[in-house]
């Protein structure tokens, strides 16, 4: 297995104003015109305030990926990128700041049991899978109310990671990524926590929308994979969610070191969170390719499809009318 740790950055101004009578409460990161920023890029983006008491200007770097990981991703099918959350940034560990939001999401509970299955077969089964989840997005209404600059922070680096895989996407090898369809999520595994194995994106459910998986483990930096387990395992034998009888087992085990970033085709690969010997705390995602009404015309007349499922993400793809709404709701 081939890892790197080649990460390119892109610096995104955050501006500070403090008044002589409160802190400025917004702290939301502003980026401007995403699509016409470039991948490899390298500067500081000017910042500006209208604001005549005392301003100051810090940056925050937003780590890419690089044009190797690109292609080792395009050939391979998956890519480990090590240190790509570096170790602080301004004096600020982002590793250790977002686990401490995935902390006091729980205690607030906002995380829930993880449950197996696609789309109406989703249900409890701690046989196959012991952790806890708590989907993440700026429009997500359980979490207005418990706002995390460092969270921000992630949003912003994970739409980078989207229009650089869409980019290398340009090139051949795959097809847009929908924004609007984009889903993340904080996974918490306790100790005895694991996942055995499953496949991402499976043909004829909403998951097979799918195009990327991704991890992003926030671990502390004396994770230990002999001592703490919890490594993500990534079959390679032809298998679905189990071992051909007359295959020998083919994968490789991906520490689940902090700061490590791993990205895979998502109908490609089966794979499972091998058991946790402490708590294990990473940011898990998928990059959708946008919906079309041949996908509508596949899910809606799957038996397990969820047609409330599959109505929000024609919305949300604005592929629907309401006549359309009205048919799949029947």
């Amino acid at each position: 297995m081939t890892t790197t740790n080649t990460v390119h950055a892109f610096i995104v101004p955050t501006t500070t104003t403090t008044t002589t009578n409160n802190l400025n409460s917004n702290r939301h990161h502003r980026i401007g015109n995403r699509s016409s920023l470039s991948k490899t890029s390298l500067h500081l983006l000017k910042a500006t305030t209208t604001d005549t008491t005392t301003t100051t200007n810090t940056s925050t770097y937003i780590p890419r990926i690089s044009s190797q990981d690109l292609q080792t991703l395009s050939k391979d099918g998956y890519v480990v990128i090590e240190n790509f959350i570096p170790s602080t940034d301004n004096g600020i560990n982002l590793k250790e700041a977002l686990r401490d939001d995935i902390l006091n999401l729980r205690s607030k509970s906002k995380f829930k049991i993880a449950k197996i299955g696609q789309d109406t077969t989703n249900k409890l089964n701690e046989e196959i899978r012991v952790a806890e989840t708590c989907f993440l997005g700026k429009e997500k209404p359980e979490l207005r109310n418990v706002y995390n600059q460092r969270r921000e922070q992630l949003y912003d680096l994970l739409e980078f990671l989207r229009i650089d895989l869409e980019e290398n996407s340009n090139n051949g090898n795959s097809i847009k990524l929908d924004q609007k369809l984009s889903e993340f999520l904080y996974a918490y595994y306790p100790t005895g926590g694991f996942y055995r194995r499953h496949r991402d994106a499976v043909k004829g459910s909403v998951s097979y929308l799918r195009q990327y998986s991704l991890l992003l483990y926030l671990n502390t930096d004396n994770y230990s994979s002999d001592k703490d387990g919890g490594q993500l395992r990534i079959h390679f034998d032809s298998g679905k969610d189990f071992l051909p009888v007359d295959e020998t087992p083919n994968y490789i085990d991906i520490n689940a070191n902090g700061g490590t970033l791993v990205l895979f085709e998502s109908s490609k690969f089966p794979h499972e969170v091998l058991n946790t010997s402490s708590e294990r705390f990473a940011i898990v995602g998928w990059y959708n390719r946008p919906m079309s009404f041949t996908d509508i015309s596949s899910i809606s007349s799957n038996k397990d499809g969820d047609p409330v499922r599959l109505i929000g993400l024609a919305v949300a793809a604005g592929l629907v009318t309401v006549g359309l709404i009205n048919i799949l709701g029947s």
